[in-house]
């Protein structure tokens, strides 16, 4: 007996077990379980495609277009029949034309209501901007005032009798300033002797009138107002210019000194110069100016009438 053990050897049938064990298919996939599986896929799957048709939008609105174009009683027709009847198709574009003319005319509506709106915001903006404005110019014009009205009580209850040091002099004002109120006047100078009007002389403008003083004489302000000019000029010598309340500018010449600034305050009986005798002149003396308003100088004799002056 040949002891042959080559590859064409019968298996042994150890070798067929073992072999039908590996090509074995599991449980899982044999009839009893595949069967089964299979079926209640098949119901599943045919279970939702009916739902799905039933709620398909295309399969209600063709449901509900067949009923509303067969008669009662009638044969229902086809699909394809009624896609074919010209009357059907005609209903469906008006139908179609309608709803695309009411989507239309919705979003123009609404374009104009927010076209609308707008439009009232910006107008609601620009009345609000408006009141702004006019709200911070009315509160720039209220400060103002305010400060003008504390600037006219200072200069009210500025003592109008209160002496005031003239410089290297010990001269004080007194006198007819302690019974005048802030827009009350009182004289230039005290004892004063009129010794020049006003007019043409020398083939000039005497443009004030002159008063003899000693140098060194306090000159007063003859009431409330500010400096508007002080320092030397030509022929007046040193001047100091003062604006009143009621805007009259006077003007004092050939002074030998000014003991007030420009820009400051000066109440009635102020002292504010020392006479001299600087500039184009021939002995110590006042020379005095009224300009009402700032303009042309006028006779002093009348507006010092008017105030009481003497």
């Amino acid at each position: 007996m040949s002891e042959y053990t080559g590859r064409h050897r019968p298996p042994t049938r150890a070798e067929r077990r073992a072999q039908q064990r590996r090509s074995r298919l599991p449980k899982t996939f044999g009839p009893a379980y595949a069967l089964p599986t299979a079926a209640a896929a098949t119901l599943v799957l045919t279970a939702a495609g009916a739902t799905a048709a039933q709620s398909s939008p295309f399969t209600s609105a063709a449901s509900h277009a067949q009923a509303a174009f067969t008669p009662a009683g009638a044969e229902t027709p086809s699909a394809a029949e009624m896609l074919s009847d010209p009357d059907v198709v005609e209903s469906a574009r008006a139908e179609s034309a309608t709803t695309t003319d009411e989507t239309d005319g919705l979003a123009q509506r609404r374009q104009a209501a927010s076209t609308s709106v707008a439009q009232d915001q910006g107008r609601t903006q620009e009345r609000q901007r408006v009141a702004r404005d006019k709200a911070r110019k009315q509160l720039a014009a209220d400060r103002a005032e305010a400060k003008k009205r504390a600037a006219r009580e200072r200069a009210a209850q500025s003592t109008s009798g209160s002496t005031t040091t003239a410089s290297g002099s010990g001269a004080t004002a007194s006198g007819d300033a302690s019974s005048v109120g802030a827009q009350g006047w009182v004289k230039p100078l005290d004892n004063a002797v009129f010794t020049s009007p006003f007019g043409h002389r020398w083939g000039r403008l005497h443009a004030g009138q002159d008063y003899a003083a000693a140098v060194g004489t306090p000159l007063k302000a003859m009431s409330s107002g500010e400096v508007i000019g002080a320092g030397p000029m030509d022929g007046y010598g040193i001047y100091i210019d003062i604006k009143y309340w009621d805007g009259t500018v006077s003007r004092y010449g050939h002074l030998s000194s000014v003991s007030a600034s420009v820009g400051q305050q000066v109440a009635p009986g102020d002292t504010v110069a020392l006479s001299g005798n600087t500039g184009r002149s021939t002995g110590p003396h006042l020379h005095m100016e009224i300009h009402p308003g700032g303009g042309e100088p006028i006779d002093p004799a009348a507006w010092l009438a008017e105030r009481g002056i003497s």
